[in-house]
């Protein structure tokens, strides 16, 4: 027997159809058969079949039809497949590869890269799905299955392709982007299938087709799979093999060992994850503290994680966290991290970063688990907008907002049954379980039958071989009659307690007390440093503790650190009564660890960055830059969120100095932590009225906002900045500002008027004595004078530069020299020199791990390669210098790369990816304003416009507008260029 439902609803059985009669009876059938081997109820059975216009005679008639369905499939096969009456609704008893679509799934789920399989799985589509019926569940399903069936072709083709079939894959891939023109993931494919055949044009073609549809549609950008594959055909680098997969996230935590029962809560989510329609599925697991929501849903996530080939999205949300709970604009953030390629712009508002979120997962099949949510409110930005995806959130709310306006489902998770819970004992004490079942019993209900109290009561007894359980029963109830008294009677939460207190009353005094300070740590995550400073502690003794602490269940690893359960983080921070002293010291580690680590990688502006008092606790030996950077990389979240704590919860200061200290750190390599880090610097010094460090921080948000592209928002920051600094007479302040001023200035081409903000800055710089600064300006001021024509002065100034950066020991400063250096001998017409000092300008950059930085060097190795005739040379560095742009999002950057390339394409007589580049290009610098790269845009598309002498003119006179506003000498050379058109 065999139903359809991709296409006409049928029913075959030995080599017929067997008539099911009007669209109403197919309806029904087909409402079981999508929930087959589950009840479904009555009144949803109505509501699919009949929807709001339902008669009052609806459920009569559902009888009616189900009794002439059983007829059909008793015609079919009388001891087979059949339909049963459950309590509440009806049931199809059928195997999954009877239907269809079940067997198409299957493939598409675990076939995925079968070519043969998934044509024949494409090859059980009949026409529409549900052809013939009507009404809102028919019609969201059938939205769906469109939606699998264009990831069916689509992974297809990705399998004819890699066998050397990309032929075969054009006409339904073409058909398929023109039904479905914002499918990026199928344009991608096609054009990946086009370049392999040949047609490199088409293939660039149908990318402007897609970007132009999105813009007009969504008002947004093509993402980053098929970013990446039309830069790969502009390269001529798209391998024939295949496009590579997009990274794929896999963020669940470790399944628990141990998982006992929840089989009932196991298969609703199994039912639930598989409903169909044209919205997310979202399901709530709400219950207690301590009753295992996490363990379950992280559990079934492992279980189910083959439904979801797009990856797996985990965040823990810190809902129930003595600190505060995680923002929703940093949740977004996070998942945007894991989501975009290194270095992708991430919006700034959280609306704005919903909205990308909801495009990076619309096309996509994932797994969204939210931990430990406190409110709608903080889960609703974190919701897709689409079907495709599985959203579970855990959280000790009901959500009744999320069930009434978002249609969630609810999973309660309480406590375990008696059989499971003495189960749970059984697996982790063993067989002494067995030996006293009584005892276990009781034990299992003095636990209160919640999975955390349950191992913490086995941990106990695992590590007192000798004594008997009932004497371990005996004990808890003598601790939890103690806290009856205390609490006014007993309830769970005193009977949890009462656990927590048993479990600590079985360690030493130092273990105890390093877990009550632990229950302050303002991070997420800690180690034995952070220990060490929190309980004053020799580095030795806190491994001990935490290695105490661990055995106990108490704490648990999280790769190389390790972390607390809320209910146990909260309990602790109840009995800290060290805390305030302990923040203290912790934010003391922090502090100079964070100042160490600063003064290894920059140390030529120690002078510039905060002093800070040499802690008590041991810090981590930092033996070199490559330490320091690692120490840094690895607790940048932590420091994030010492940042919130600080600059919210009484310590405005430290959120100050903290952000001062990193500036050079966060500058250009880690912009979304920047902006969240000197955002509450800036929020704190308003919040204690220190206008100097609000200054302060907003120049480092300026900053982070220039490097983006964002130039109004950093000219805002910086001018703000600037009076700030004028009313306090911070000379230091001012200069910097206006320095910044004028690398705005340089970044949209106004050379002249960035030349002007460099000298009133270095002024500053030199009348309070600042070297580093004054070498800063005059590596800028030495730049800028070299692309005005004025060789000698920007000579003049780059060596005075360089003199100042070798006495501060500032090696970052003399890389930036060197591309400066590089850019003046080309100028000159030396090639070689040039190459030499952009050479050595990216191998410092390299060593000192500012990557952006050294993509400017090796691009100037692009340029310096043109002008000494080897234009594929300087192709293959302008391709890696906009590699490294794009992975730490510099626009600005993009845009001279792009540039480039078009360039050095141009020479080597391709012509079609030149334009291709230089149309790039022009998008890219007009967002960010960058003028002369808009003007230095145009002329390429000019010099690429081949024998359309119009449209080359029209180029020519926009470049030349712009080279003339600009005053730059290039306008001529331009002009001369237009002349020469025949």
């Amino acid at each position: 027997m065999d139903f359809r439902v991709l296409g006409p609803v049928r029913l075959r059985a030995a080599g017929r159809d067997i008539a099911i009669g009007e669209p109403r009876r197919q309806a029904v059938l087909a409402v079981l058969l999508f929930e087959a081997g589950h009840t479904v109820g009555i009144d949803t059975l109505v509501d699919r079949v009949w929807g709001e216009s339902a008669p009052k005679q609806a459920k009569r008639s559902l009888q009616a039809h189900i009794t002439r369905i059983r007829r059909a499939l008793e015609e079919a096969d009388p001891d087979g497949t059949h339909v049963t009456r459950d309590p509440g609704g009806y049931r199809l008893v059928v195997r999954p590869e009877q239907v269809d679509v079940f067997r198409f799934r299957d493939t598409l789920r675990n076939r995925s890269t079968d070519a043969a399989a998934l044509r024949e799985a494409l090859g059980l589509w009949h026409g529409e799905p549900l052809a013939g019926l009507r009404g809102d569940w028919a019609e969201r399903t059938r939205r769906a299955l469109s939606r699998e069936h264009a990831a069916a072709v689509v992974a297809w083709a990705d399998a004819e392709i890699r066998d050397g079939g990309a032929a075969s894959t054009i006409a339904p891939l073409t058909e398929l982007t023109d039904e479905q023109p914002l499918h990026e993931t199928a344009a991608a494919t096609l054009m990946h299938a086009l370049y392999a055949v040949g047609r490199g044009a088409e293939a660039l073609a149908c990318y402007e087709r897609t970007r132009r549809a999105l813009r007009d549609e969504l008002g947004a950008d093509p993402g980053p799979e098929l970013s990446a594959v039309h830069t790969a055909v502009l390269r001529h680098d798209l391998a024939a093999a295949g496009v590579a997969p997009a990274p794929v996230p896999a963020q669940l935590p470790a399944d628990v060992a141990a998982f006992t029962g929840r089989a009932g809560e196991l298969a609703e989510l199994d039912r639930l994850a598989a409903g169909t329609g044209d919205s997310p599925v979202i399901v709530c697991l709400t219950g207690t503290a301590g009753a295992g929501k996490t363990a379950t849903a992280v559990h079934w996530g492992h279980r189910a994680r083959d439904r979801f080939p797009d990856g797996q999205l985990y965040l823990d949300l810190r809902g129930y966290d003595p600190g505060e709970p995680l923002s929703s604009a940093d949740a977004l953030a996070a998942f945007l991290t894991a989501l975009l390629p290194s270095g992708a712009e991430i919006p700034l508002g959280a609306d704005e970063r919903a909205a990308r979120f909801r495009t990076e997962v619309a096309s996509r099949r994932m797994l969204v688990m939210l931990d430990n949510a406190a409110t709608v409110e903080q889960i609703r930005p974190l919701l897709p907008g689409t079907d495709g995806c599985v959203v579970v959130v855990t959280s000790r709310d009901s959500l009744a907002g999320l069930v009434a306006l978002h249609g969630a489902r609810r999973v309660s998770v309480d406590q375990l049954p008696a059989a499971d819970a003495v189960g749970l004992l059984r697996r982790l004490v063993g067989e002494r379980v067995d030996a006293e079942p009584q005892a276990a019993a009781k034990l299992a209900e003095r636990c209160v039958r919640l999975p955390l109290t349950l191992r913490l009561a086995a941990e106990l007894a695992v590590s007192r071989p000798a004594a008997r359980l009932a004497r371990l029963v005996d004990e808890l109830r003598a601790a939890q009659r103690t806290l009856d008294l205390l609490s006014g009677g007993a309830d769970q939460r005193a009977a949890v307690r009462a656990v927590f207190s048993w479990s600590l009353r079985q360690l030493a005094p130092g273990t105890v007390r390093a877990f009550a300070v632990l229950g302050g740590h303002p991070a997420p995550l800690f180690d034995a440093y952070v220990l060490a400073a929190l309980a004053a502690l020799p580095l030795e003794e806190a491994e001990a503790e935490l290695a105490a602490l661990a055995r106990a269940s108490l704490i648990q690893p999280a790769g190389d650190r390790y972390g607390m359960h809320d209910l146990l983080k909260a309990y602790a921070a109840g009995s800290n009564v060290d805390e305030p002293a302990a923040l203290d010291r912790v934010y003391d580690y922090y502090l100079a660890t964070v100042a160490a680590a600063m003064d290894r990688l920059y140390p030529g502006e120690a002078h510039r960055r905060p002093l800070v008092a040499a802690p008590v606790s041991p810090l981590p030996e930092l033996p070199d830059a490559d330490g320091a950077r690692d120490w840094l990389d690895a607790e940048l979240s932590m420091i994030q969120a010492l940042a919130a704590h600080a600059a919210t919860r009484g310590r405005p200061e430290r959120a100050v100095v903290l952000a001062a200290l990193l500036f050079r750190y966060l500058d250009g390599n880690h912009r979304t932590a920047a902006l969240v880090i000197h955002g509450h610097a800036r929020d704190a010094a308003r919040g204690i009225h220190d206008r100097t460090a609000e200054a302060e921080a907003l120049v480092a948000l300026g900053a982070a906002h220039m490097q983006a592209g964002r130039r109004e928002a950093a000219t805002s920051d910086f001018l703000t900045a600037y009076h700030v600094f004028s009313q306090a007479g911070n000379l230091l302040g001012q200069a910097r500002s206006l320095g910044n001023l004028g690398m705005l200035a340089e970044s949209a081409g106004r050379y002249r008027v960035a030349a002007a903000y460099f000298t009133r800055a270095r002024a500053m710089f030199r009348r309070i004595g600042d070297v580093t600064g004054q070498a800063h300006m005059l590596t800028r001021l030495g730049t800028v004078e070299a692309r005005i024509g004025r060789g000698e002065a920007g000579r003049h100034h780059l060596g005075q530069a360089m003199d100042l950066h070798e006495l501060a020991g500032h090696h970052f400063g003399e890389a930036w020299v060197k591309v400066g250096l590089g850019e003046l001998a080309a100028n000159d017409g030396r090639p070689a020199e040039a190459l030499r000092f952009h050479a050595e300008a990216a191998e410092q950059f390299r060593v000192l791990g500012h990557r952006d930085s050294e993509a400017w060097a090796i691009d100037g190795l692009g340029r310096a390669g043109m002008l000494g005739g080897h234009p594929s040379d300087a192709a293959a560095y302008h391709r890696r210098a906009l590699d490294l742009f794009r992975e730490h999002g510099d626009r600005e950057g993009e845009s001279w790369a792009l540039n480039g390339l078009g360039e050095a394409c141009q020479a080597t007589g391709s012509v079609a990816t030149a334009r291709a580049n230089h149309a790039e290009a022009l998008a890219v610098a007009t967002r960010t304003g960058s003028s002369e790269q808009i003007a230095r845009a145009h002329r390429g598309l000019a010099r690429a416009a081949g024998t359309d002498v119009e449209v080359a003119r029209e180029h020519y006179d926009r470049a030349i507008a712009i080279y003339r506003s600009l005053d730059l000498t290039t306008a001529e050379v331009t002009k001369a260029e237009r002349r020469a058109l025949t």
